[in-house]
């Protein structure tokens, strides 16, 4: 069997390790087997423990699609040439992002050929060339999501230990009642002693548009230009006539949505720095848009029979039967949703909302779960 050793610390693993040097490795016949060797230096100090980043590793790769007998994961200590001479692995497997990178692995080659070691050096992707596991502890500190660089499993834990709060997504047709089974939750939990906060997505969204600062301004001009002046109207927006504009046209949504895409994550990291414990994202268009990394793919899926939805809706909104049905044309069905969200072999719950829902049952459900922290 051809073998390679990876070294790494892995603290934490992202995706810049997994498609740009494992995945690369383990197909096209190059190796048999990587060994990913995560190194445990006793004079550095680590975000996290050996045992946790060797959980967190192990199930990243799994997460990532690549088989499992193609890779071995170990711990080491040491010098990483007397590791491979005593495992008698010659080939050793590294990233480079820049030239520094190149400088210091050209040393190191040569140090470790002297054991007759050979290294291949892979050079990274333009995606992950400036990612690197110091940014992303980085930028978790500073309240950033990192769900484009890491597998969920490994934003959940850097959330976790850095910020002290589980992400969980709760999502649901229109007229399913997610805001209002959240603030059930978030009521119970208060008077059981647990913290758990709501953070309601769309109210979150809006509050950005129509706040009179210069992003706001700036998005009322992108929402004149792209729809026209009777969507806007100062600092107001007229929502029931963006309404008509988009719903009916996925084209359109798309460019809402991408008008507001970069705004709304701005505000919802910030409302995240002022959160602990348990967060209930609130939002309808989760598997929409492909918002599940954001929670982790951790998804409280809420359902309601159809006609008590409908009811629902024209008791809020006052809107008439075709509007609703416009409106619900761009959502998911509930076996889409479930469907996608199944995939993510992450945290799944749901809860039928027709009548009132056992929200003791449903606490426990997530507490028994959350935190997850990261388990061997």
């Amino acid at each position: 069997m051809k073998q390679a050793i990876y070294p790494l610390s892995a603290d934490p693993i992202h995706n810049g390790h997994i498609n740009d040097i494992i995945l690369l490795a383990t197909k096209n016949g190059l190796f048999d087997q990587v060994i990913v060797a995560i190194g445990n230096d006793c004079n550095k100090k680590y975000l996290f423990g050996i045992e946790e980043r060797l959980a967190l590793t192990r199930m990243a790769i799994e997460n990532s699609g690549i088989e499992p007998n193609k890779v071995v994961l170990e711990s080491f200590q040491g010098l990483l040439r007397n590791y491979a001479f005593k495992k008698g692995v010659k080939f050793l497997i590294r990233g480079c992002r820049n030239s520094k990178d190149w400088e210091y692995e050209e040393a190191l080659s040569d140090f470790n050929g002297e054991y007759g070691l050979q290294t291949l050096v892979f050079p990274a992707s333009k995606e992950y060339r400036n990612v690197s596991s110091t940014l992303i502890r980085s930028v978790v500190r500073d309240g950033g999501l990192v769900h484009k660089y890491v597998q969920p499993v490994v934003k959940q834990a850097l959330e976790e230990r850095i910020w002290g709060v589980s992400l969980i997504g709760v999502t649901g047709n229109m007229g399913s009642g997610k805001t209002t089974l959240c603030e059930k939750l978030v009521e119970y939990g208060t008077k059981k002693g647990v913290e758990i906060s709501h953070i309601e997505f769309d109210k979150l969204v809006h509050s950005v548009y129509i706040e009179n600062t210069e992003l706001g301004q700036e998005i009322r001009r992108s929402l004149v230009k792209n729809f026209g002046e009777e969507v806007v109207s100062g600092n107001a927006i007229n929502r029931r006539k963006l309404a008509e504009i988009v719903f009916g046209d996925e084209e359109k949504r798309a460019l809402l949505a991408e008008i507001l895409r970069i705004p709304s994550m701005v505000r919802l990291e910030e409302e995240l720095k002022t959160k602990k414990g348990i967060v209930l994202v609130d939002a309808a268009y989760f598997t929409e848009y492909n918002m599940l990394p954001i929670v982790n793919n951790n998804i409280l899926l809420v359902t309601c029979d159809e006609e008590e939805r409908l009811r629902r809706i024209q008791a809020r909104d006052g809107s008439s039967l075709e509007e609703i049905k416009e409106k619900i044309k761009a959502q998911h069905s509930v076996e889409k949703k479930r469907e996608i969200i199944l995939k993510s072999k992450r945290f799944f719950y749901e809860v039928d909302n027709t009548s009132e829902p056992d929200i003791e049952t449903i606490l426990e459900k997530i507490q028994a779960s959350f935190p997850l922290g990261v388990r061997a």
